[in-house]
């Protein structure tokens, strides 16, 4: 929360210099619609102007636990958003950006790293044998961000820092087990029959919906408080670069609500668009 403070410090800073200059400049006839040069050229001054963005980002994913004796892990994440920014003060580019955001993430954990995130090994017994396994998590989810963003423009580049929060709806979590080597079967057996047997006579399936408290509980042996929730809300600060139409931006967000108990997500985002 340290570092959402010092942003949003800065940016108050920055809305406040701006403001004072306007004042200046209204009082003064001479100035143009510019408020100073540069060597570049370029030229700083106020645009008004809202936008329409659509962005495709690389959004990795880490999965934060304070459960003792787990570690969490990171998911590879990519996201497709589109955003529109409203200017709300007559005289000064202040903006309200809003939008929808859809991420996809997902990961791959052997039979170790599967004990490192999770605080405990994961076997299966199948025929009078006993099989380690490595387990896949894949989530989607979809994003509401509200932010409140700040545009300085010089000539045709502009930089817009912002911070707000995102109401989030989790769409998809998932998490599928798999044998760690699944060469260990005896000979003439397969994994779809380990799984299929699993599923027949102990009612235990290969894939775990864990927004699902039933299949938590049947699958997994989890409790109430390890289930996903569908609905969460987080915070996000970032700054985005428009040349024209052209944007590149870099962006972080953290959860405020768990995802489960003593579980939160992040991500970083770096993002390409085009405004319209």
């Amino acid at each position: 929360m340290k570092k959402v403070r010092l942003f949003l410090m800065a940016f108050m800073a920055l809305v406040a210099v701006s403001a004072s200059a306007q004042f200046v400049n209204s009082g003064n006839k001479s100035q143009t619609s510019t408020a100073s040069s540069f060597n570049s050229g370029s030229s700083y001054k106020v645009d008004l102007n809202g936008w329409d963005r659509i962005s495709v980002s690389f959004s990795p994913m880490k999965y934060i636990t304070d459960i003792k004796g787990e570690d969490g892990f990171n998911m590879t994440g990519f996201s497709l958003g589109y955003e529109k920014g409203f200017s709300i003060v007559k005289k000064l580019p202040i903006f309200i950006a809003t939008g929808v955001n859809m991420q996809y993430a997902f990961k791959s954990l052997d039979h170790e790293d599967l004990a490192e995130a999770m605080g405990s090994y994961w076997t299966v017994n199948w025929n009078g044998g006993t099989y380690d396994l490595k387990a896949s998590y894949s989530t989607l989810n979809l994003k509401v961000p509200v932010s409140l963003a700040y545009k300085l423009t010089f000539g045709d580049v502009s930089l817009i820092p912002y911070a707000g929060l995102n109401f989030k709806v989790n769409l998809l979590g998932n998490m599928k087990f798999a044998l760690d080597d699944s060469d260990d079967l005896p000979e003439g057996s397969s994994e779809e029959d380990l799984w299929d047997d699993l599923k027949d006579y102990n009612d235990l399936s290969q894939t775990t919906n864990l927004l699902d408290k039933k299949e938590m509980e049947d699958n997994l042996d989890a409790d109430k408080d390890q289930v996903w929730k569908r609905f969460q809300m987080g915070w996000q600060i970032g700054i985005g670069l428009d040349y024209n139409s052209l944007h590149v931006g870099l962006g972080y967000t953290k959860d405020i609500m768990e995802l489960c108990k003593k579980v939160k997500t992040s991500s970083v985002m770096v993002s390409l668009g085009y405004n319209f």
